[in-house]
């Protein structure tokens, strides 16, 4: 009989250790409604940034419609670590949100969003970055895979070529610039120029405006008018709207603590992050024009290109550089994008 007792509270206390770390399968146990709760939201974004003052937006919201039981403290600025660090720190939970460029590392799908002409202008973007479209959607399922939640991207503006002296063929796809520029080291953004006639370098991002100046590069790509001003508006001299690339980042969440709140408080939250995601698109279009003014007012020579200029851009690019981008994200992933809009 005794060692009967014994066996049965062994069981029973391995039962109740089960029950209360949840196992490594079961999900986290469900948020109190009354419970009080101070949640982590880090970000990439310097605190002059438009995206530091959607993340206060996002924070009054939650805490003024929860009443002040979610509490949301920001850590701009990469004060929590670079995108790659918060993004594994959200998929452990030790960060609850975060604003960022999601790394591929996990998934090469995760990238897509810089898809060279993923768009042509903001009409577009709108179309394929909308939450009912279809990339939000691929792009849900991807993350829930690695125990995260995404919320919606937010959009930051168009990418263009900031350069030194100015192009011949500017508005000619395929055809050589005679340029060397820099590009990010993702193959999104190398492929894209190189079909728009550039020879590319990947150089780190704090080398380019010297690179610039000492003439190792003759131009830049990875930034929308904003960078370009806020960045280099003392070395480069003309600015071109190719439209190549799109500044897209994404909100995620650490998917247990989603999971773990009530139905209610997570309508909120995704309410919360899915307004400022859609409005960015809105805020951004405004950016884009805002500093391209500002880059002109500096002396810059800003060059646009008609509609007909950049359909006939992305075409090309599309149709030649998208296929070299196959092997990582899949054919039918290209394709569903390019019918958000052609639809």
């Amino acid at each position: 009989m005794k060692r009967i007792a014994a066996l049965m509270l062994c069981f029973a206390a391995a039962f109740g250790l089960t029950a209360c770390t949840g196992g490594n399968d079961q999900p986290a146990p469900k948020a109190k409604k009354d419970e009080k709760m101070v949640l982590k939201l880090a970000t990439q974004h310097p605190t002059e940034h438009m995206a530091q003052k959607s993340a206060e937006r996002i924070k009054a919201r939650i805490e003024k419609e929860t009443n002040g039981r979610i509490e949301i403290k920001i850590y701009p600025a990469n004060q929590l670590g670079d995108a790659s660090q918060l993004y594994e720190e959200v998929i452990r939970g030790s960060i609850d949100f975060a604003h960022i460029t999601v790394p591929d590392q996990f998934d090469a799908r995760l990238g897509v969003g810089f898809l060279p002409y993923i768009a042509r202008d903001y009409e577009q973007a709108r179309k394929v970055y909308d939450k009912n479209a279809f990339l939000p959607k691929e792009m849900a399922k991807m993350h829930d895979a690695l125990g995260v939640k995404f919320l919606g991207y937010y959009g930051e503006g168009f990418i263009g070529v900031g350069t030194v002296k100015p192009l011949e063929n500017a508005n000619k796809p395929g055809v050589e610039k005679g340029f060397m520029i820099r590009v990010p080291g993702l193959d999104v953004f190398k492929f894209g120029a190189e079909e728009l006639g550039f020879r590319t370098t990947s150089l780190p991002y704090t080398d380019v405006y010297s690179a610039l100046q000492t003439g190792v590069v003759d131009g830049w790509l990875g930034g929308p008018p904003n960078l370009n001003y806020l960045g280099f508006r003392d070395v480069i001299k003309h600015y071109y709207q190719y439209n190549v690339n799109f500044e897209s980042t994404q909100y995620v969440m650490n998917k247990k603590l989603f999971e773990s709140l009530t139905p209610e408080d997570q309508k909120i939250i995704e309410s919360a992050f899915g307004d400022e995601s859609q409005n960015s698109f809105l805020m951004a279009e405004s950016e884009d024009e805002m500093y391209r003014k500002k880059l002109a007012e500096s002396g810059i020579e800003v060059i646009m290109f008609t509609t007909q200029e950049l359909e006939q851009m992305a075409d090309y690019v599309r149709a030649k550089a998208w296929p070299r981008l196959e092997k990582n994200l899949t054919p039918e992933l290209l394709n569903g994008i390019k019918e958000s809009y052609t639809k």
